[in-house]
């Protein structure tokens, strides 16, 4: 009866300590195995501006660099970022990439209208 006893909490042991392990190591590794994340928080997508000039913001965490139609954008460290842009008439089609340090990338991409008149309420 004590062997069985001794076999049992010998195996609940080694099985709980292989779950802490397995549970820490995700934890520290998930950001990594989850790639760039990149959130636009304004504007919406699809707007109509009467104003040339605009401000693109977001948030994005696990990445290596972030660009704004190829050029390179630059985030705080609790990975806000923001960017002014002047927009063209009519049609606007702006790109936005993150990449990590693992070459893994993901984009979003803008249609924004200017128009000289503001938009109807």
């Amino acid at each position: 009866m004590k062997t069985n006893l001794k076999k049992t909490l010998g195996m609940a042991t080694v099985t709980i300590l292989f779950v802490t392990v397995l549970g820490y190591t995700y934890s520290r590794t998930k950001d990594f195995l989850e790639g760039p994340v990149l959130n636009i928080s304004e504007p919406n997508n699809g707007v109509s501006m009467a104003s040339a000039l605009i401000s693109v913001q977001g948030t994005s965490k696990n990445l290596a660099f972030l660009n704004i139609d190829g050029r390179k954008i630059f985030t705080d460290k609790e990975g806000n970022w923001s960017e002014k842009l002047l927009l063209h008439p009519g049609l606007n089609i702006i790109e936005t990439r993150a990449t990590d340090r693992f070459g893994r990338e993901t984009k979003q991409i803008l249609r924004i209208m200017h128009t000289d008149q503001p938009p109807p309420r």
